[in-house]
């Protein structure tokens, strides 16, 4: 019992590192030793998996969002654009 308490513990300790340090992991500001730690998490915590698939995918897609060159540029134009660059 006391295991399984110091188990669930450590879970959610490794659950809330985790969710704080998603944006550092997509920026590629982990460590080597940080993103193995992340990664290994999100592999068996199903919320943090999902949000990690969910925020990739975002990423990829907006990455993927094309402008029309005889556009005019506005301010989501600009956003998109400056996202972009920072990928």
């Amino acid at each position: 019992m006391i295991r399984h308490f110091l188990e669930k513990r450590r879970f959610m300790r490794e659950h809330r590192w985790t969710s704080a340090r998603l944006s550092a992991y997509f920026d590629h500001e982990l460590s080597e030793r940080e993103r193995h730690r992340l990664e290994a998490h999100a592999g068996i915590c199903p919320e943090c998996g999902q949000m990690l698939a969910t925020l990739r995918r975002t990423l990829e897609g907006l990455r993927g969002l094309s402008r029309d060159p005889g556009a005019p540029t506005g301010l989501a134009d600009s956003v998109i654009e400056r996202l972009r660059g920072e990928g």
